[in-house]
């Protein structure tokens, strides 16, 4: 055992000792990076579970049960499991299902996974569980009854998923097959022929990647990604395999629990969505203040080539949705005329960035800036600036946002650095995604209308807003689940919903799970509230009320509960009750139940104590529409509340 493993081994105990959770972490990500070796990754998972509640107390980790169906032996990766979820602020409470039991486990109303009630399950089973008569039909070279043993397999697999699927709302986690390394037609005929063992394995991946895509709460784990980083001649020891089913080496073990922490991780957060970056040997090389508009690296030629590609990836970035900001200690003019002057070496513009912060202010004033004028929480963000001081200052003052040190001596790993963090890792990409950056550049236009106008009620009916009240489920889906999961200062309750609980919303009787689309005069600001609603005898009772914060403050909250309350008089409701539930972010919208005339009301006898309800007799009051509003394309936008009363 070196040195510096007994230096972490004392300290990691010496922390356990002062129930220092922070501490016990820290040592354990430095002591892996040392030496991951399975015995040290074993003594780290033993002094997770030791402190486990000092880990949730002191920093919020999240406990999670897992459930893992297998037709392989996976006990030695558990250690490596408990320690990357540690490390990715997770704990989770993993239980094996019967080796080979899967089908039972998957389809079995009465099996231990049904008993366990897990929050997550992942299905990891081999090729020969899936499709075990491939290599055979394969190794012919002619293609004969490939396809047909592809589809079958899928179909089989799915329909185990889909029992299961029809029972559970564990979120899932379907793992593909590893492509195999060697074959009986030799990398030749592997590389040429179209029915290899090799392209029926990627056939069979893509197959059960769209099987993943039509199931609620579910997605695929490319494993063979991760083989192929890895080497897939190193990805399992064969001895082992044969002789215990075990289907990764130990030199696996570590890349693998990674990257399924990865997935696990993309499916419970959102991603974040603005990302600051300095300019001086980060965004380019050289200093631009020293070097001179013609003396900063970037361009096709090298090194300027690595900034390119790093520009490259922010604009790309862009494309999906992530807002950009520059956070430099520069003189303004010399960095527009840089952008003026080196247009044709940069693969981005100035007014590809929302937000400009070109000064020699505090950085740390200058996010909390950014943040303001956007309206997003500070973990929201982050920071990539090549300043180590910098760096440090952001993580001590700053410490919800994410801060990476650009590579000043190796630029060229600046991509990979990004990619590997993960931060930007999204389940789902949608349209409403494609057009935040257009909406948050409107938004600046319409501050720039409020400031010139005579009152507020002026500026919001100058705006031309027009609102559209739909289903959650054409949304479509993936935008409310991804609103329900992302949205967190104008959200009552905070409930994270899945895609299969917003169903159950929207197929109850008298339930509902509307969404509000928003455009103006400035543009479309797509899907942007969701309120989800249940039938309680003659109330009607709001489980979750969301709305963006690129829309608050334009009477949308009260449009959305208009529409509610219309719904729920239609479906014979007296009473709309109303739940708030206090979080370190939403206190936006602790008055909303009050100001409009909700009165408080008694506790459920199950409710959670922080838990505050209101109740509105519709009987007597109506939410109204604010008249600058307008509806359109609204299946039931004539069931408006006044409509209603008067009938």
């Amino acid at each position: 055992m070196s040195t510096e493993v007994t230096d972490h081994r004392k300290i990691i105990k010496q922390a356990l000792a002062d129930h220092d959770a922070a501490t016990l972490l820290h040592q354990i990500r430095q002591m892996l990076r040392d030496d991951p070796k399975p015995h040290e990754v074993s003594f780290c998972a033993t002094s997770i579970a030791r402190a486990s509640a000092e880990i949730q107390q002191q920093l919020g980790a999240q406990t999670l049960r897992l459930f893992v169906v297998r037709s392989v032996t996976l006990e030695p990766l558990v250690p490596h499991l408990t320690v990357q979820a540690a490390l990715s602020n997770f704990l989770l409470d993993i239980r094996l299902g019967g080796f080979g039991s899967y089908a039972d486990d998957l389809m079995n109303p009465g099996s231990p996974l049904a008993g366990f009630s897990p929050h997550l399950v992942l299905v990891h089973l081999d090729l020969e569980d899936i499709a075990g008569q491939l290599p055979d039909l394969c190794s012919t070279g002619t293609g004969q009854g490939v396809a047909a043993e592809v589809e079958s397999s899928i179909a089989s697999f799915g329909q185990m998923l889909q029992s299961f699927r029809s029972r559970s709302t564990a979120k899932m986690i379907v793992q593909g097959m590893v492509v195999p390394d060697h074959t009986s037609l030799g990398d030749v005929a592997d590389a040429n022929l179209s029915h290899s063992l090799p392209e029926a394995v990627q056939d069979l991946n893509r197959g059960i990647a769209a099987l993943c895509r039509t199931l609620p709460d579910c997605i695929f784990f490319d494993v063979d990604r991760v083989a192929a980083r890895v080497g897939r001649s190193a990805w399992r020891d064969e001895r082992l395999f044969l002789s215990s089913r075990l289907p990764l080496s130990a030199n696996a073990f570590l890349p693998y629990a990674r990257s399924l922490l990865r997935s696990i991780s993309a499916m419970l957060r959102p991603p974040r969505k603005v990302l600051c970056t300095d300019l001086d040997n980060t965004f380019w090389g050289g200093i631009l203040g020293e070097d001179g508009t013609d003396g900063i690296a970037t361009g096709a030629t090298f090194p300027g080539s690595s900034y390119l590609l790093y520009q490259q990836y922010l604009k790309q970035l862009s494309t999906r949705g992530i807002l950009l900001a520059i956070v430099s200690k520069n003189n303004e003019a010399d960095v527009r005329e840089a952008f003026e002057v080196r247009a044709a070496d940069l693969a981005l513009r100035l007014d590809d960035f929302v937000a400009l912060k070109i000064n020699w202010n505090d950085k740390a004033q200058s996010i909390r800036e950014i943040a303001e004028e956007l309206s997003l929480g500070l973990d929201s963000f982050v920071f990539v600036d090549d300043n180590p001081v910098e760096c440090e200052a952001i993580r001590q003052r700053l410490p919800g946002v994410a801060v990476l040190a650009a590579p000043v001596q190796e630029p060229w790993t600046i991509l990979k650095m990004l990619t590997d963090a993960a931060l930007f890792d999204a389940i789902a990409v949608t349209a409403d995604d494609a057009n935040r950056v257009a909406e948050y550049k409107a938004q600046s236009r319409r501050t720039a209308l409020a400031s010139s106008a005579g009152s507020h009620e002026d500026f919001l009916a100058s705006l031309g807003i027009v609102c559209t009240f739909s289903s959650a489920l054409t949304a479509p889906l993936a935008r409310s689940v991804q609103l329900l999961a992302k949205t967190n200062q104008f959200n009552l309750t905070t409930r994270r919903h899945s895609s299969t609980d917003v169903e159950a919303f929207a197929a109850a009787p008298g339930g509902q799970a509307v969404v509000v689309r928003v455009r103006d005069r400035f543009g479309d600001a797509g899907v942007v509230g969701l309120a989800l609603a249940r039938m309680e005898g003659k109330a009607c009772f709001i489980d979750s009320f969301l709305l963006s914060c690129r829309v608050i403050g334009r009477g949308i909250e009260t449009a959305l509960l208009a529409h509610l309350a219309a719904n729920a008089l239609q479906h014979g409701a007296e009473k709309v009750r109303g739940e708030f539930i206090p979080s370190r972010k939403n206190s936006l919208c602790s008055g909303f139940y009050t100001a409009h005339a909700f009165t408080p009301s008694s506790a459920p006898h199950a409710a959670a104590p922080e838990s505050q309800f209101f109740e509105l007799d519709l009987t007597h009051s109506v939410p109204q529409i604010p008249p600058w509003i307008h509806l359109e394309d609204t299946a039931d936008h004539e069931l408006t509340a006044p409509s209603l009363v008067a009938s």
